[in-house]
């Protein structure tokens, strides 16, 4: 009798045991059912995500609150930040100041211990508040794009993932430079171009002022060649160009919208050779050996004259680097080119400036040593090695002309960059992809980051909506090798797709 108790309670704790076994699981703490937020899409990606769980909605209660002890630096950076976001949850958020978040708000400050984010990195935090922390106004504006791209991205367009992110560049330089010499952009455009530049945070917009057209200096009408210098102030009465120019008013506009938005403007007037437009103006500055675009380095009152133009025109612009051209002169005159080089690296450094140039001197050899302080704009394996001129010091930018040129119309260079190439192989290091001992090593600390370049060489046929249409595809492909820098592990397709769902920048009018 006694046995048989035993075996009934075995078989009721067997069948107890294997109801349970079969009832559906709870889901309540198993380690599988918590779904993570994975890395919001933004261009450029991310450097680190840690995703939390759930979303934060955005309201029209929300507020964007600002650190008291920084509120008049971060003004600006707000208010653009206010407009943008106002545009994408149709409210417009008031800006206030605490030192505390407050749930649901965004909080900016310049408070943070974290050294390893640089100078335009950001701490970004999403839980109950959003919290932005930077070292710079520059790494809290590029936070806010960063907010902006996941809330274009979010389904309703009105949450933000919960989670935690430390973003920061790989590169300092980030740049986009456009010929204005050869085609005249309007101020309004180069202002959405900035707005452009700043969603996928590029960091240095390179304007190059003065062109002609190709081999003009050479024909025997080079009096009647097209030839263009842009800027316009009464010291120089007629040489502005009347197919379009800029004013210092012009220029002080472009340069606020710039500063709001985190760019740089670096002015470049090129001399000695593409000065078609200045020989034209002081015919007695030609050359009588070379091209009649070409500045003669032999009579002093070309010193005088660029002199003069650097003395009116330096002050127009705030950016620290100033481009001087250098490119393309003839090589019997290498002497006097690079003295010449000298002569201005030394008249910015008296102007609190450091001097920028194309690089040309593997092409220009002469016993006379350029003063490696000089920043090289490297677009050209032949006409400067990048290998070599880092030996000799000099600090680097990779502008190679076959991967980072675009000349609309034209079957000698890029017509449209090849973006997939681009995002499958090529990293800001590399120079040539076929000749490895071209390129630089990664990490090499001469090299400051990459720019890619429009030359309207096709002024005649080139519109300004062909070199919108050009640069719109090559924006986040390049601003997420030179912000993240090694190619991540998201495809070509992906990475399209997820601009695609980021869409375009705000304040644009393309």
């Amino acid at each position: 009798m006694k046995n048989r108790r035993v075996l009934w309670l075995v078989v009721i704790i067997v069948s107890m045991v294997l109801a349970l076994i079969s009832l559906p699981p709870l889901h309540l703490f198993t380690p599988g059912t918590i779904q993570i937020n994975s890395t919001p899409a933004v261009a450029p990606e991310l450097r680190e995500w840690h995703g939390g769980t759930g979303e934060l909605l955005l309201g029209s209660g929300s507020q964007i609150v600002l650190d008291p002890a920084y509120a008049g630096q971060l003004q600006t950076t707000a208010r653009v930040f206010q407009q943008d976001l106002g545009t994408e949850i149709n409210a417009s958020l008031p800006i206030a100041l605490s030192s505390k978040p407050g749930k649901g708000n965004f909080f900016f400050t310049l408070k943070t211990a974290d050294g390893g984010i640089g100078n335009e990195g950001y701490i970004l935090g999403i839980d109950a508040s959003v919290t932005i922390n930077a070292h710079t106004t520059n790494g809290i504006f590029y936070g806010t794009r960063s907010i902006l791209q996941m809330v274009r991205a979010s389904f309703n367009h009105m949450s933000l993932p919960k989670g935690h992110a430390r973003d920061y560049p790989r590169y300092q330089e980030r740049g986009f430079m456009l010929d204005v010499g050869r085609k005249f952009v309007p101020l309004a455009v180069l202002e959405d171009y900035i707005r452009l530049m700043s969603w996928y945070k590029f960091n240095d917009f390179q304007l190059h002022f003065n062109d002609n057209a190709l081999g003009a200096g050479n024909k025997p009408d080079w009096r009647h060649q097209y030839a263009a210098f842009r800027l316009n102030s009464p010291a120089f009465p007629g040489l502005a160009a009347a197919d379009g120019s800029y004013t210092e008013q012009q220029i002080q506009e472009l340069e606020q919208v710039a500063s709001a938005h985190a760019v740089t403007i670096t002015p470049e007037i090129d001399t000695p050779a593409h000065d078609l437009a200045l020989t034209r103006y002081r015919p007695d500055l030609v050359s009588h050996r070379y091209s009649k675009e070409f500045l003669d380095l032999s009579n002093p009152a070309t010193y005088s004259f660029v002199n003069s133009l650097w003395n009116t025109f330096l002050p127009w612009f705030h950016s620290s680097q100033i481009n001087i051209g250098m490119d393309e002169y003839n090589s019997r005159d290498a002497d006097k080119y690079r003295r010449y080089i000298n002569t201005y690296d030394a008249f910015l450094k008296k102007h609190g400036k450091t001097a920028r140039m194309w690089g040309s001197l593997s092409q220009m050899p002469s016993k006379i040593a350029v003063k490696n302080d000089i920043i090289l704009e490297d677009w050209d394996n032949t006409w400067a090695n990048s290998v070599d001129m880092v030996k000799k010091g000099f600090k680097i930018i990779n502008a190679n002309d076959h991967l980072l040129y675009i000349v609309p119309h034209a079957s000698y260079f890029n017509d449209f960059l090849n973006t997939r190439l681009l995002y499958e192989r090529w990293e800001p290091y590399i120079f040539d992809l076929n000749y490895p001992y071209l390129n630089l090593q990664p990490g090499d600390p001469h090299l400051l980051g990459a720019t890619f370049a429009v030359w309207n060489d096709k002024y005649t046929i080139t519109s300004v909506a062909d070199i919108t249409a050009r640069i719109e595809p090559a924006f986040p492909v390049l601003g997420a090798k030179m912000w993240t820098g090694s190619t991540p592990a998201t495809s070509y397709e992906q990475f399209e797709s997820m601009v695609g769902q980021i869409g375009q920048a705000p304040g644009t009018h393309f």
